[in-house]
């Protein structure tokens, strides 16, 4: 098989007033062999059947008295849309201008024949599997007229091809692939932008309820909100052609906004051209189901947005294995609620009943593939323990950068460190986690940790998913907490951040609060620092205040106290008064071999005691 061209030679005629063509090499084929061919395109096979009986052996019996290869596309209804010839051993495919997006399927199958006999996959048709994104490319060798062996090629999740076979006709393990095809297709389906070379149109939805007015800091909370949720929607790569902010007193269990609000929604989605409802919150499954069947358009909720920007983002496997990881928690239990793509079934081979519904399928491999993520995490969080105990021992102290997203944290770093971190003016452009040398104002070195930036409404299984980088800030002797002092939310922001401090046990670090973006602060734009005993002003662009800042992280150094547990041998009487003179013990235990002690000592004087210090 050859790759697709633009056009193809061949004959045309004329059915129920359509143009319908026979492309390829036509030439002196019997008129009542293209008849046959053109008589496929009057029927219609079953849709679940892979390989249609008819139409294999049509197709078998006319490639080998031809001695050309024949190849025939079938949507997922069963209709044939397009049969090609060739020669011996190639034929072309035209160009398929159905393509649904980047990521989906074309809901198109090839079949094509092999009159040499040998039914394997070639790389061409491999390669035009890729290309065209077809739901499957099948090749059929052809025995003395009849269908031969079948051998089948789908792609993977990970975009590869698998191949399978072979296969005889109308043997049941053939259709059994319908169903990869169905859950491949389902998966490409939560992208949030599919098209290449069009991005996809989205309108914003918030709700403001009675409750979350009396929560809210500030009267346009929601909007504020809402305003964030189209930066988010701009990074994942959507075009917002409105906003919708409705009040209500309390959110609709159903529809979230309202039956009303969605039948509104639904005709502007039409007025419009849009593909996407992006909502400013967590939805249940049962609501995203109601909403996309009240407006069948697609509907992506806040966190599922966050999640799908983190997966673009992770380039690290440890980053890669924690979004998975979320992803999947988060879709767990929303599984009952996805419509009819999760009620089919999954019988075993052979079976005449039910079998097992597909649903348990999915939530039996979606929880093992949970197990089998917190095991390799588990495994990288250990190197990471390793290496903090390491820096640890030889008294190295580490300062995590940490901050709302977007407020230049990564820039910071880049100035502080001379690195090379990506930058980007969008949310979430860095995600796995740097740690860079430092050197201090005194000289001493250091490692800076730059950290995933927070924001409103952070996913619970996101922070689950990424504990052990996000305690990069735990473990830190010292935080820079990052603010954009030239956005107008900066007090939520920093509101936001301390909050998710706090849940994570670091929100007592000695921290400094970086006033950042100092070169875009307008007259009037000061920020409320009460809580912080140091403060510092810098734009990390023109590196205004940097070398204050470096001042402020060394001077925060000089009397900090590090906890570390030793074991002194008996004969070692001076590590005891030293510790004493030097921090302060929490409590000793005697053993044989020596006394085990758990001490707080301050961070310049911990190097003499290195060879004491346990791992």
């Amino acid at each position: 098989m050859q790759n697709w061209c633009a056009s193809v030679p061949g004959r045309t005629w004329i059915i129920g007033g359509e143009l319908i063509n026979i492309n390829g090499n036509t030439q002196s084929i019997k008129e009542r062999l293209l008849n046959e061919l053109e008589e496929l395109y009057d029927k219609k096979f079953e849709s679940r059947e892979l390989v249609p009986v008819e139409l294999a052996e049509t197709i078998a019996r006319i490639s080998h008295e031809i001695n050309r290869e024949i190849s025939v596309l079938i949507n997922r209804r069963g209709i044939v849309v397009d049969i090609s010839i060739g020669d011996s051993g190639t034929v072309s495919l035209p160009q398929l201008d159905n393509r649904r997006g980047k990521s989906r399927l074309s809901a198109i199958r090839c079949i094509h024949t092999h009159p040499g006999g040998n039914g394997m996959l070639s790389q061409v048709d491999i390669s035009t599997l890729q290309k065209l994104r077809l739901d499957a490319m099948l090749a059929m060798g052809i025995n003395e007229g009849q269908p031969g062996e079948i051998y089948a090629g789908c792609l993977s999740a990970e975009q590869d091809v698998d191949v399978y076979g072979p296969f005889t006709l109308g043997e049941p393990r053939l259709n059994y692939l319908y169903k990869i095809i169905e859950e491949l297709d389902a998966s490409a389906k939560n992208d949030i932008y599919e098209n290449e070379g069009e991005a996809e149109k989205a309108i914003l939805v918030g709700l403001e309820t009675s409750q979350s007015r009396l929560e809210s800091a500030s009267l346009r909370d929601a909007e504020d909100s809402l305003s964030e949720l189209e930066e988010l929607a701009g990074t994942a790569g959507a075009i917002v052609v409105d906003k919708v902010l409705q009040r209500k007193q309390a959110q609709d269990s159903a529809y979230y906004v309202g039956k009303g609000k969605i039948e509104e929604l639904s005709l502007l989605c039409q007025a419009r051209d849009v593909q996407l409802l992006i909502f400013d919150d967590e939805l249940s499954g049962a609501q995203i189901r109601n909403i996309e069947d009240a407006t069948g358009v697609r509907v992506v909720d806040r966190t599922t947005l966050i999640l799908d920007i983190f997966a673009q983002r992770a380039i690290s496997k440890e980053g890669k294995l924690q979004v998975e990881l979320a992803q999947l928690k988060y879709q767990l239990p929303r599984l009952i609620g996805l419509g009819t793509q999760l009620s089919r079934l999954g019988g075993g081979i052979g079976t005449r009943g039910p079998g097992e519904k597909k649903l348990e399928v999915d939530r039996r491999h979606i929880r093992r593939r949970i197990s089998g993520l917190e095991r390799e995490l588990e495994q990288l969080e250990k190197r990471r323990d390793f290496m903090r105990s390491t820096r640890s021992k030889n008294n190295v102290p580490v300062i995590a950068i940490v901050g709302y997203t977007n407020a230049g944290k990564s820039t910071l770093m880049n100035r502080l460190c001379g690195a090379d971190v990506f930058v980007e003016d969008k949310l979430f452009a860095t995600l796995d986690p740097s740690a860079r040398k430092l050197i201090l104002a005194d000289g001493r070195e250091a490692v800076l940790v730059d950290t995933v930036g927070f924001i409103r409404k952070l996913p619970h299984d996101l922070i689950e998913a990424f504990k052990s980088t996000l305690e990069e800030a735990v473990h830190a002797d010292m935080l820079l907490h990052v603010v954009d002092a030239s956005n107008e939310n900066a007090a939520m922001q920093i509101s936001v951040v301390e909050g998710l401090l706090d849940e994570l046990g670091a929100s007592s670090k000695n921290t400094i609060l970086v006033l950042n973006k100092q070169d875009l602060v307008t007259s009037g734009g000061r920020i409320n620092s009460i809580g912080y005993s140091s403060v510092c002003e810098i734009s990390a662009v023109t590196g205004t205040g940097i070398d204050r800042l470096l001042e402020q992280i060394t001077e925060g150094f000089k009397d900090r106290l590090r906890e570390i547990n030793l074991l002194i041998p008996y004969n070692e009487g001076w590590v005891l008064p030293y510790i004493y003179k030097y921090g302060q013990i929490i409590n000793q235990e005697y053993l044989e071999n020596g006394i085990q002690v758990k001490a707080l000592v301050k961070l310049d004087k911990i190097g003499k005691l290195e060879e004491f210090i346990l791992v």
